[in-house]
């Protein structure tokens, strides 16, 4: 796989040769993460990890343009103890505008989110999750974007989870469209997973500030899914259906809703309110969830509550809650989050995970991280 990554650069690199342009720009963003957590029988654990996250401004070629993002990773002692640094490709792809469509070609970013907090019928169940997005977003794939109207569009897309092998088994396809009707954004999705599927894409690895998935199960193997977004007054709404069907003729379904608000407090200041319930079967909730998945039920069906209260202090900080609640298994999750922009563009980020409950062991997580963008 990284052979193919390396060549392709080397093609679009030596295009842009041909054509006499050398004007290459850099940008990115450096980050360091410190997290310790404490369990309920005393035990104490901490990690520290860096980041670097490199993206390559590349001019385009007529309509043709080209994207390069890596991060890599440093694992805790990784000058003293020997460990090696990760590498991990964000996107490396290049994407032609044609007159009627968009083809996009490579590692690239796919996720069909619509603003939830959760969402259990994207491309790939967990690619984005509270907010955060999780390495099984950027996977190597093929896309035709095709806009049919200022608000209506087709995408067709085809990946390949472990690596561009053109063979029917190992590929993952599906479709969306995407309409606007009398004000709401709906869309209708269906996508068919490989024979061999497991946790998502590739990169299963920790995404932007949210732990990855892990492979628990195997994914049911197609699934039909159903969003839809609007304004009702002052109050946003939202919700989705999804249908999935098993290797084994097994089906199930999954059910969400929700609303978010703003509130002005005074001339500055404005209280960004959101909730939703989802219900989800326990094989969809395990990638849904990730490092959460404590606060499933462990049955076939789980029943969630989340919200999230946000608020500016004022232009460089903001405090938010995050909070999910699993009532029918007694099992809930804090987040308090803090982040402020400190002189220098340097971005702080405080966050604790309070897990609680009867039927939960209690544990406290405490994140801290300093990055800086360039």
């Amino acid at each position: 796989m990284r052979k193919l990554l390396i060549v392709l650069f080397l093609i679009i690199a030596g295009l842009l040769a041909a054509t006499q342009v050398w004007a290459v720009e850099a940008g990115g963003k450096a980050e360091l993460i410190f997290s310790g957590t404490w369990f309920e029988n005393g035990v104490f654990t901490d990690e520290l990890k860096d980041y670097l996250e490199l993206e390559l401004y590349l001019p385009s070629l007529g309509k043709t343009e080209f994207s390069y993002v890596f991060r890599i990773d440093y694992p805790l002692q990784w000058l003293t103890a020997g460990k090696e640094a990760s590498y991990f490709t964000k996107k490396l792809y290049a994407k032609h505008r044609f007159p009627r469509f968009h083809l996009t070609v490579g590692r690239q970013p796919v996720s069909w989110s619509f603003g939830s907090l959760l969402n259990p019928v994207d491309y790939t169940i967990g690619a984005e999750a509270l907010e955060k997005e999780n390495d099984s977003k950027f996977t190597d794939a093929v896309e035709a974007y095709i806009p049919l109207n200022w608000n209506s569009s087709l995408a067709l897309v085809a990946s390949f989870p472990t690596g561009f092998h053109f063979e029917a088994e190992k590929m993952k396809w599906g479709v969306r469209g995407r309409f606007g009707v009398k004000g709401y954004d709906l869309t209708f999705n269906y996508v068919q997973e490989p024979a061999a599927a497991g946790a998502g894409g590739q990169g299963q690895g920790q995404g932007h500030g949210l732990p990855g998935l892990p492979g628990i199960a195997p994914l049911p193997r197609r699934r039909a899914g159903f969003t839809f977004k609007g304004d009702l007054g002052d109050l946003g709404v939202y919700g989705a259906f999804g249908h999935y069907f098993g290797e084994a003729g097994e089906s199930g379904n999954s059910y969400l809703i929700g609303a978010d608000y703003s509130y002005n407090i005074d001339y500055h200041g404005k209280l960004t309110m959101q909730m939703e319930y989802l219900l989800l079967d326990g094989s969809n909730l395990s990638q849904l969830l990730g490092q959460f998945i404590a606060l499933g039920s462990g049955g076939e069906r789980t029943n969630l509550l989340t919200g999230m209260l946000a608020y500016p202090i004022d232009d460089f900080s903001a405090v938010s809650l995050t909070a999910i609640a699993n009532p029918g298994g007694g099992k809930y999750l804090l987040i308090p989050r803090y982040q402020n922009t400190l002189p220098g563009n340097i971005d702080l980020e405080l966050s604790l995970l309070l897990y609680l409950g009867d039927n939960i062991p209690n544990i406290t997580s405490a994140i801290a991280g300093l990055s800086y963008s360039f």
